[in-house]
């Protein structure tokens, strides 16, 4: 286990001597700050307004399921920007071939800022959520929000071969987080047509609290993350 933790390491000072990732990674304590007092105080003032009792309250859930997401997001997009930087300065073939090995700099890339993200998203929706969880439902988003993220980090680096590149297959892979919105506008079966996303199930069971809907965001997210670590694992060296 040394050689993961001192290839973490590395990638740890990587991110600290980058000033674009450390904020990527301080980014999601400024947006929960935003969401927790900011959507609130726009809500006074729209009720306010057009004299209603809720316009946004209804919608809190998905605020929290957006905030659910940006940890492990930001987490695993930082890793992607220090794995295209590393594939590039050749330090990725260099650590691959010392103890740490190939799957262990995957392991330390990757899973490892996963967990830390899981750890930071459950902390923030525990301190800055807008409506109620139990511990069972926030245990398991946050953990299928880390996948998802994964997912992310693979898509990025399966089609991106530097840092610009990067940067811009990361705001089409947003594309996987039109799930979560999906369920909460769209109330007819059309809804399914977007069944292939893990951020649609994800969604789906927090809105109706069904374990059975855990299944398919599971088996959807690790079918991205099995299809494109393919792709990744193929290109890393």
């Amino acid at each position: 286990m040394k050689p993961l933790f001192r290839s973490f390491a590395i990638f740890i000072r990587q991110i600290a001597k980058d000033s674009m990732l450390y904020v990527v990674c301080a980014a999601p304590l400024l947006a929960v700050l935003f969401f927790h007092f900011g959507i609130p105080f726009v809500e006074s003032i729209l009720c306010g307004y057009f004299g209603a009792s809720s316009i946004l309250s209804g919608y809190y859930l998905l605020f929290d399921l957006f905030l659910s997401v940006l940890a492990p997001f930001m987490f695993c997009f930082a890793s992607s920007m220090v794995i295209l930087t590393e594939r590039d300065e050749n330090m990725a073939a260099y650590l691959a071939v010392t103890p740490v090995g190939k799957k262990g700099y995957i392991v330390s890339r990757l899973v490892f800022p996963a967990i830390l993200s899981f750890i930071a998203s459950v902390a923030l929706m525990l301190c800055f959520s807008l409506t109620e969880w139990s511990v069972l439902k926030l245990a398991a988003t946050c953990f299928l929000t880390c996948l998802l993220s994964i997912a992310v980090s693979l898509l990025i680096l399966s089609f991106a071969q530097n840092r610009v590149e990067g940067m811009a297959v990361a705001k089409i892979s947003g594309i996987i987080m039109l799930g979560l919105p999906i369920p909460f506008f769209l109330f007819s079966k059309i809804q399914y047509l977007f069944c292939i996303l893990p951020s649609f199930w994800i969604a789906k069971f927090c809105m109706e609290e069904r374990l059975l809907f855990l299944l398919p965001a599971l088996a959807t997210s690790l079918l991205w993350i099995a299809v494109l670590y393919r792709r990744f694992e193929k290109n890393l060296i």
